[in-house]
């Protein structure tokens, strides 16, 4: 198999099963902030405070893994590369934690929810990060890292549909909507260990160099001297918080304000399924703009796409459709071009310090995601339970319950998104920057 083809682009087989593994790996997250949270309280019977502590201490537990995975992952040097054994051994590893937090019990103890969540975090954060460092190594032009992540995004969407389906598919066959969240835990553990192997067979990552100078803990700190990077971390933190608020409300704010009760589910799978339409749209965008101005694009998109979903008529399904198709257009250009500019920083780093701490770097990112998400949830439904909001209760809910998760759902995105732009206005690796950089890393490698 050929790494490229005669225009220097990396070969679409290769990245195509760089991109497998997204399919489990987004199928797991989803449900994650989604499915679980509510699974929880309704089906196994947790408190809704509870529930969202829980989920949240889970999180910032494995926001603290991340970062010593990413080092161990920087000092690996194998025969079949620096991530691949990773996602190799942490796929079934995946498997066996999703299968027991998914087929729970009604009257788990919250002790139950903590071990299996907390490990299944750990196994998941492992695999995300070795499969976006095979995707980190697959090219090295700044223009070739968007397309490639792009189609990251593809496979998280296209595994975010899927699993989405399943529930749906359930429910019409006659189960309940319980069996449905365990119809997506039986696919997340058949699909996770076939979708690593598929990366490990047709990617091939690059043998990588000898590691001359190894990552160490105290590199955590010394990376933030990199303004890029703070620039990345500050937006994704930001955008992470946004989407976890705006995943964690999206069914209850359109069941208790819009009336829309299951169909919810399907507005949902509207808007992932717009996304992915339009990706190849945010690569064309990027290519024009450079990276961080399509970001920013993408940013004010979503602003106006919060008052649209404001404006949403009560009960109109076809409409409604309509309005979520065009808010979803921008929902993936944040998601991969942040981690396109990772590869960026990468190199910046490397021009600077002469070290290779990709790992570490998507670990930062990752640890940039999952505060921001863990906070989303935990804020969000310790402020909806202070507010009185009940789910199952639904348009029955008191005015100011009603009024409040109005607040919380359009208030926290819109001014994280605006946040985000702000930091990214000064962001300076641009195109010409980053190929300088690697101009001179040429020059340092030819002298060595």
């Amino acid at each position: 198999m050929t790494n490229t083809n005669q225009s220097g682009r990396t070969a679409i087989s290769r990245i195509l099963a760089f991109s497998a593994p997204s399919l489990p790996l987004a199928a797991f997250a989803l449900p994650v902030v989604i499915y679980l949270p509510p699974y929880y309280v309704n089906y196994v019977g947790l408190s809704l405070g509870l529930v969202g502590l829980v989920f949240m201490a889970a999180r910032l537990f494995d926001v603290v893994i991340d970062i010593f995975i990413g080092i161990s992952m920087d000092k690996t040097n194998t025969k079949i590369g620096r991530f691949t054994p990773w996602l190799l051994v942490c796929a079934p590893i995946l498997s066996f934690f999703t299968w027991y937090l998914f087929m729970v019990k009604p009257g788990a103890s919250p002790w139950y929810l903590v071990f299996f969540l907390f490990s299944a975090y750990i196994a998941f954060s492992a695999s995300t990060l070795a499969q976006l460092g095979v995707g980190s190594s697959l090219s090295s032009d700044y223009h070739e890292r968007s397309r490639v992540f792009s189609f990251w995004q593809v496979g998280n969407i296209v595994g975010m549909l899927m699993v989405l389906s399943l529930p749906v598919i359930v429910v019409a066959r006659g189960g309940s909507d319980a069996d449905g969240v365990k119809a997506m835990g039986l696919f997340i553990v058949i699909a996770t260990p076939i979708c690593a192997l598929i990366s490990f067979c047709f990617a091939k990552e690059p043998i990588a160099a000898p590691i001359k100078s190894p990552t160490m803990p105290k590199d955590f700190l010394a990376l933030f001297s990199l303004a890029s990077l703070r620039r990345l971390m500050a937006t994704d933190l930001s955008l992470s918080f946004s989407g976890g608020v705006t995943g964690a409300m999206f069914v209850f704010y359109l069941s208790s304000i819009k009336d829309y009760g299951k169909n919810a589910f399907l507005l949902l799978l509207i808007y992932f399924v717009s996304g992915l339409i339009f990706t190849p749209l945010w690569v064309k965008v990027a290519k024009k703009l450079g990276k961080h101005r399509a970001l920013l694009v993408a940013c004010c998109y979503t602003i106006l796409g919060q008052l649209l979903v404001y404006s949403l008529p009560k009960g109109n399904l076809v409409l409604a459709g309509i309005i979520i198709g065009i808010v979803g257009v921008s929902y993936a250009a944040p998601l991969y071009l942040l981690r396109a500019m990772v590869s960026d920083v990468g190199d910046e780093d490397k021009l600077v310090t002469k070290k290779e701490r990709t790992g570490l770097l998507f670990a930062l990112l990752s640890f940039t995601s999952k505060i921001g998400y863990a906070l989303a949830v935990g804020v969000t439904f310790v402020l909806l339970q202070l507010i009185g909001y009940q789910p199952n209760l639904g348009m029955a809910n008191s005015p100011s319950s009603i009024s409040g998760l109005i607040l919380i759902y359009f208030g926290f995105p819109v001014l994280c998104q605006i946040i985000a732009i702000w930091v990214m206005s000064g962001y300076q690796l641009t195109k010409e920057r980053v190929e300088q950089v690697q101009s001179e890393l040429q020059k340092q490698g030819s002298e060595s």
